[in-house]
């Protein structure tokens, strides 16, 4: 029994002494000049130097954040050996810092040995704001804006990867402005939607510069095509809408319907998650509904929505009328349409002219009824007769 707890007082001892040995040695052997250098496309080696000779159960830890960025979230690995390749958006500036850590007692480190790189922007191809959206798994439009530093002749290209630096794509169709490449559009992407993935724009005629990046996951920056098909049941206002096939179950989708009264001009936004919703509305008023749709944080979280659907217009509700309710429609309309005709034979004096007497043949011809009866034949015989006397009567006077 004595030996026993001799022996492990013995190990006790030494694991003691070798822990202070090696907390001195870690301490006394910082990393030194951490530098970093370029690779492939957006790729970059962060290195540093180390004297401590000590390998057993020794690890780097190296963190970085970027200078620009609002939460200064730190990235960090541990690592045997005393470099890491990382694919950087360098043009954003990077702080960057390692120390010994001894993987037993992480209580067991060294100093910081820390680095700033805020290098200046002519380092990099001369363009700015690189934005890039992802229309489904179909195909990419991204464009870039060109620094007040570009020179007359400079001219860019864009290219795109993911981990792999070998499998490198090209944009195969620019949008151009000026005799520039302001724009990469309609290209069809080849990788997945859910991995990062690093696109680069480069100076062409400036191959010392070093590459514009950024780093994406295509996902994050889907456009959805609009919402079809909008309809509403007027006897429930349940509006309903279908969407393109994308590939993703409904549950990765949000929704959002802008509702307006065009009566007065009110709108509302209402956030939905499923493909119909009931609104609430005044029958008596016209209404639009327009239907948009993004991808949520349950599949890719995209930050981007679609385009507003085709607007639905929903007109007041008609009204049905009663049988008597018809009838007097009309009585009043027949009433209506007699006093008009009546207004306007008065102010053309039509009445006047249509009423006229009818004119009393027996006094216009008192010779046919008074000594012929109403003869008419032998009212014109005794006419002419008396007219041949009458001529007679003239020729005698005249001889």
């Amino acid at each position: 029994m004595v030996t026993k707890s001799l022996l492990l007082l013995a190990a006790l001892w030494t694991t003691i002494v070798n822990a202070e040995t090696m907390e001195e040695t870690i301490k006394r052997n910082p990393p030194r000049n951490i530098s970093i250098s370029h690779g492939s496309l957006g790729e970059y080696t962060l290195s540093w130097e180390g004297n401590c000779t000590c390998t057993e159960g020794i690890e780097y830890q190296l963190e970085y954040t970027y200078l620009d960025s609002k939460d200064n979230e730190m990235e960090m690995y541990y690592l045997q050996e005393n470099q890491k390749v990382l694919d950087l958006e360098l043009h954003r500036g990077l702080q960057a810092r390692v120390r010994l850590t001894y993987g037993d007692n992480p209580g067991i480190t060294s100093n910081w040995t820390e680095r700033t790189f805020d290098l200046s922007g002519e380092l990099f191809a001369s363009v700015d704001n690189l934005i890039c959206i992802f229309y489904g798994k179909l195909y990419m439009n991204c464009s870039w804006d060109v620094t007040e530093h570009a020179s007359e002749g400079a001219q860019f290209n864009l290219s795109y990867r993911e981990r792999n630096p070998s499998e490198v794509y090209n944009c195969t169709d620019y949008l151009v402005d000026g005799g520039r490449n302001i724009g990469c559009v309609n290209h069809k992407y080849r990788l997945g939607e859910a991995t990062e993935t690093i696109i680069c724009i480069s100076e062409v005629n400036k191959k010392d510069k070093l590459p514009y990046c950024r780093i994406v996951k295509p996902g994050s920056f889907y456009k959805l095509d609009s919402p079809m098909n909008v309809t509403i049941n007027k006897s429930t206002d349940e509006v309903e809408w279908t969407l393109p096939k994308f590939g993703l179950n409904i549950i990765c989708y949000n929704f959002q319907l802008n509702i307006t009264n065009l009566n007065d001009r009110n709108s509302k936004l209402e956030n939905v998650t499923t493909t119909n919703h009931f609104i609430s509305r005044d029958h008596t008023k016209k209404y639009s509904v327009h239907v948009r749709v993004v991808v949520n944080d349950n599949c890719l979280e995209s930050s981007i929505w679609s385009d507003w659907s085709k607007p639905l217009i929903i007109d007041p509700d008609g009204r049905d009328m009663s049988f008597p309710t018809i009838v007097a429609v009309v009585a009043v309309i027949l009433v209506a349409l007699v006093l008009l005709l009546v207004l306007v034979c008065m102010k053309c004096k039509l009445l006047s002219k249509l009423c006229q007497p009818i004119p009393d043949a027996e006094q216009k011809f008192k010779g046919l009824f008074e000594e012929c009866n109403g003869d008419f034949q032998k009212w014109i015989n005794k006419s002419i007769q008396l007219t041949n006397k009458v001529e007679d009567s003239s020729l005698a006077t005249a001889k």
